[in-house]
């Protein structure tokens, strides 16, 4: 019997193959709607397990992102949310992030990290901007410097979450620290080789590119142009004759009507807001290409 029991027993690499495929087994997906957090989960999850997925449709902006939940979008996320783990969210920066409410119907279990503040009781935070309505921009990812304390933020929780990942989780993390400053590094190059000081913003989403870099706001236009009355591109145009050094900024492409206005005027800046997937997505292999222009 006793020879019995040892031909039985498993070997050491037998155990060590069970142990795998069992951790395998038990890594759960972390779910995110922005490309923001796609992008801190993914990057801060290289060589690991842990898998990401990114539950909206592609073509859907952050603002578009509640009808989405409120219709085909719940059934989707509860049934994801059964074999996840993790929610990362934006719900400090941003109250009406529905992710965390759908994802919590269909697994109670599920835990919530918001990366845009730690649920802790010495939280940390990111830089917002106050908005002219009084409301705090939800833009806050195009501060490159926010995007840091983001990573701490959720790499910090991921770690707790899988402390058996903690080691490649802060080398993960270090890289990505490294990557955000030569971003800081290009985008700053870029803006002082155009000699970018003071702008006009066609669109409310780069509040917070403008004051990360420091640029002089002269005059915001957030009307979408086929509202444009004629005062407003007289305005415009008389702007731009009497400070033709100025830059336009927005995250549009330059219109037929803006080419029209300003035909000779070719200071102006596209900036990608990163609300959306889009055609391009977030590449794993260089996951800040986005917030370049």
């Amino acid at each position: 019997m006793k020879k019995l029991h040892n031909i039985l027993r498993p070997s050491p690499l037998v155990i060590m193959l069970m142990s795998l495929l069992s951790s395998h087994a038990m890594a759960k997906d972390i779910l995110t709607t922005t490309p923001v957090t796609y992008m801190l989960a993914t990057q801060l999850m290289k060589g690991t397990p842990i898998t990401t997925t990114y539950l909206a449709p592609k073509r859907y902006g952050i603002e578009r992102l509640g009808n989405w939940f409120a219709t085909k979008g719940e059934a989707k996320v509860m049934s994801e949310a059964q074999q996840a783990s993790v929610a990362i969210t934006l719900r400090s920066l941003w109250p009406q992030d529905p992710l965390f409410a759908y994802a919590r119907e269909g697994n109670i279990k599920i835990i919530e990290v918001d990366a845009s503040q730690s649920i802790s009781p010495r939280a940390k935070g990111i830089a917002t901007v106050q908005l002219e309505s009084g409301n705090s921009s939800i833009y806050a990812w195009l501060n490159p410097n926010n995007l840091s304390t983001m990573s701490s933020i959720v790499s910090d929780d991921l770690k707790r979450i899988w402390p058996e990942q903690q080691q490649i989780i802060e080398r993960n993390q270090q890289q990505l620290l490294i990557d955000i400053r030569q971003l800081i590094n290009q985008q700053q190059s870029t803006l002082f080789d155009k000699e970018i000081d003071s702008v006009v913003l066609l669109s409310d989403q780069l509040e917070d590119f403008a004051s990360a870099n420091q640029l002089f706001v002269v005059n915001r236009l957030f009307k979408e142009e086929l509202n444009w009355t004629e005062q407003d591109k007289a305005q415009l145009k008389a702007l731009i004759e009497e400070s033709p050094e100025l830059w336009i900024l927005t995250t549009r492409k330059v219109s037929a009507q803006l080419k029209a206005l300003l035909p000779d005027f070719d200071h102006i800046l596209h900036v990608n807001s990163i609300d959306r997937w889009g055609s391009k997505g977030i590449s794993l292999e260089n996951p800040l290409q986005a917030w370049l222009f």
